[in-house]
Protein backbone atom coordinates (compact mmCIF):
# COMPACT_ATOMS: atom_id res chain seq x y z
CA UNK A 1 0.00 0.00 0.00
CA UNK A 2 1.35 3.47 -0.86
CA UNK A 3 -0.39 7.00 -0.05
CA UNK A 4 -0.45 10.59 -0.61
CA UNK A 5 -1.90 13.18 1.62
CA UNK A 6 -2.93 16.46 0.55
CA UNK A 7 -1.39 19.60 1.76
CA UNK A 8 -4.08 21.35 4.68
CA UNK A 9 -5.59 24.41 4.40
CA UNK A 10 -6.52 25.91 7.83
CA UNK A 11 -10.50 24.28 8.33
CA UNK A 12 -10.76 22.42 11.51
CA UNK A 13 -14.44 22.04 11.57
CA UNK A 14 -14.34 20.87 7.57
CA UNK A 15 -14.98 16.99 7.67
CA UNK A 16 -12.65 15.06 5.43
CA UNK A 17 -12.22 11.85 3.98
CA UNK A 18 -9.92 9.47 3.27
CA UNK A 19 -10.40 7.43 -0.13
CA UNK A 20 -9.15 3.81 -0.75
CA UNK A 21 -8.60 2.64 -4.49
CA UNK A 22 -8.72 -0.75 -4.18
CA UNK A 23 -6.99 -2.80 -7.34
CA UNK A 24 -6.81 -6.21 -8.83
CA UNK A 25 -4.64 -5.95 -12.38
CA UNK A 26 -1.69 -3.50 -12.02
CA UNK A 27 -2.66 0.00 -10.69
CA UNK A 28 0.20 2.36 -12.65
CA UNK A 29 1.60 5.50 -10.66
CA UNK A 30 0.29 7.59 -13.03
CA UNK A 31 -3.24 5.94 -12.95
CA UNK A 32 -3.26 6.12 -8.89
CA UNK A 33 -1.85 10.49 -9.29
CA UNK A 34 -4.54 10.99 -11.80
CA UNK A 35 -7.73 9.58 -9.82
CA UNK A 36 -6.26 10.63 -6.55
CA UNK A 37 -6.23 14.28 -8.47
CA UNK A 38 -9.15 13.72 -9.49
CA UNK A 39 -11.13 12.97 -6.56
CA UNK A 40 -9.28 15.33 -4.19
CA UNK A 41 -9.78 18.14 -6.54
CA UNK A 42 -13.73 17.42 -6.50
CA UNK A 43 -14.82 18.89 -3.67
CA UNK A 44 -11.28 19.85 -1.12
CA UNK A 45 -12.44 17.58 1.13
CA UNK A 46 -10.50 14.31 0.51
CA UNK A 47 -7.46 14.65 3.28
CA UNK A 48 -5.40 11.35 1.93
CA UNK A 49 -5.76 8.44 -0.48
CA UNK A 50 -4.35 4.76 -0.37
CA UNK A 51 -3.55 2.43 -2.99
CA UNK A 52 -4.69 -1.14 -1.74
CA UNK A 53 -3.63 -4.15 -3.41
CA UNK A 54 -6.85 -6.42 -3.29
CA UNK A 55 -5.19 -10.18 -2.51
CA UNK A 56 -3.60 -8.28 0.48
CA UNK A 57 -5.81 -6.59 1.72
CA UNK A 58 -8.16 -8.37 5.01
CA UNK A 59 -10.15 -11.21 3.62
CA UNK A 60 -12.79 -10.76 6.23
CA UNK A 61 -12.99 -6.93 5.50
CA UNK A 62 -13.72 -7.84 2.13
CA UNK A 63 -16.25 -9.58 2.96
CA UNK A 64 -17.46 -7.43 4.95
CA UNK A 65 -17.56 -5.07 2.17
CA UNK A 66 -19.52 -7.90 -0.12
CA UNK A 67 -22.14 -8.24 2.41
CA UNK A 68 -22.54 -3.99 2.59
CA UNK A 69 -22.42 -3.16 -0.64
CA UNK A 70 -23.93 -5.80 -3.20
CA UNK A 71 -23.52 -3.83 -6.19
CA UNK A 72 -19.56 -3.58 -6.19
CA UNK A 73 -17.56 -5.90 -8.55
CA UNK A 74 -14.90 -6.99 -6.14
CA UNK A 75 -13.17 -8.67 -8.88
CA UNK A 76 -12.33 -4.71 -10.71
CA UNK A 77 -10.91 -1.60 -9.09
CA UNK A 78 -13.62 0.07 -7.15
CA UNK A 79 -13.42 2.92 -4.61
CA UNK A 80 -14.00 3.40 -0.90
CA UNK A 81 -14.62 6.43 1.03
CA UNK A 82 -14.62 7.23 4.57
CA UNK A 83 -14.53 10.04 7.32
CA UNK A 84 -11.21 10.63 8.47
CA UNK A 85 -11.87 9.49 12.68
CA UNK A 86 -8.84 10.65 14.30
CA UNK A 87 -9.88 8.74 17.62
CA UNK A 88 -9.94 5.65 15.63
CA UNK A 89 -6.55 6.52 14.17
CA UNK A 90 -5.12 7.11 17.81
CA UNK A 91 -6.47 4.46 19.22
CA UNK A 92 -4.53 2.17 16.93
CA UNK A 93 -1.66 3.56 17.08
CA UNK A 94 -1.76 3.18 20.89
CA UNK A 95 -2.52 -0.52 20.53
CA UNK A 96 0.58 -1.09 18.25
CA UNK A 97 2.98 0.74 20.36
CA UNK A 98 1.14 -0.93 23.15
CA UNK A 99 2.09 -4.35 21.07
CA UNK A 100 5.61 -2.92 20.53
CA UNK A 101 6.57 -1.67 23.69
CA UNK A 102 10.16 -1.97 23.40
CA UNK A 103 10.57 -0.76 19.89
CA UNK A 104 8.40 2.24 21.24
CA UNK A 105 10.79 2.72 23.78
CA UNK A 106 14.18 2.84 21.32
CA UNK A 107 11.92 4.54 18.60
CA UNK A 108 12.46 1.91 16.15
CA UNK A 109 8.92 1.20 14.52
CA UNK A 110 8.90 0.97 11.45
CA UNK A 111 6.79 4.06 9.66
CA UNK A 112 4.86 1.43 7.52
CA UNK A 113 3.30 -0.11 10.20
CA UNK A 114 2.04 3.53 11.38
CA UNK A 115 0.53 3.50 8.38
CA UNK A 116 -1.02 0.43 8.73
CA UNK A 117 -2.23 1.35 12.16
CA UNK A 118 -3.83 4.58 10.47
CA UNK A 119 -5.43 2.49 7.27
CA UNK A 120 -7.00 -0.68 9.43
CA UNK A 121 -8.57 2.26 11.58
CA UNK A 122 -9.79 4.74 8.21
CA UNK A 123 -11.07 1.67 5.95
CA UNK A 124 -12.68 -0.30 8.92
CA UNK A 125 -15.16 -1.89 5.90
CA UNK A 126 -17.55 -1.90 8.85
CA UNK A 127 -17.90 1.77 8.86
CA UNK A 128 -16.90 2.53 4.81
CA UNK A 129 -19.54 5.26 3.78
CA UNK A 130 -19.60 4.49 0.17
CA UNK A 131 -17.95 1.85 -2.04
CA UNK A 132 -18.77 1.86 -5.77
CA UNK A 133 -16.53 1.18 -8.80
CA UNK A 134 -17.47 4.16 -10.52
CA UNK A 135 -15.20 7.21 -9.71
CA UNK A 136 -18.14 9.42 -11.21
CA UNK A 137 -20.48 8.35 -7.91
CA UNK A 138 -17.51 8.83 -5.90
CA UNK A 139 -16.77 12.42 -6.91
CA UNK A 140 -20.44 13.15 -6.68
CA UNK A 141 -20.65 11.70 -3.28
CA UNK A 142 -17.40 13.95 -2.18
CA UNK A 143 -19.38 16.91 -3.61
CA UNK A 144 -22.75 16.36 -1.95
CA UNK A 145 -20.38 15.74 1.32
CA UNK A 146 -19.10 19.14 1.15
CA UNK A 147 -22.37 20.80 0.58
CA UNK A 148 -23.43 19.06 4.27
Amino acid sequence: MFGRKKKQKDKSDQRLFSVGIVWIEDLTDEQYSDWSDELMDVADNVGSTSSIVHNEWDQEQLNILGERFLNVDQSKTFFMINEIDYEAINIEIKALEQKHKWKKFFNTIPLFDYIDAEDRAVFNAAKILLCTNDIAEAKAFLQEQATL
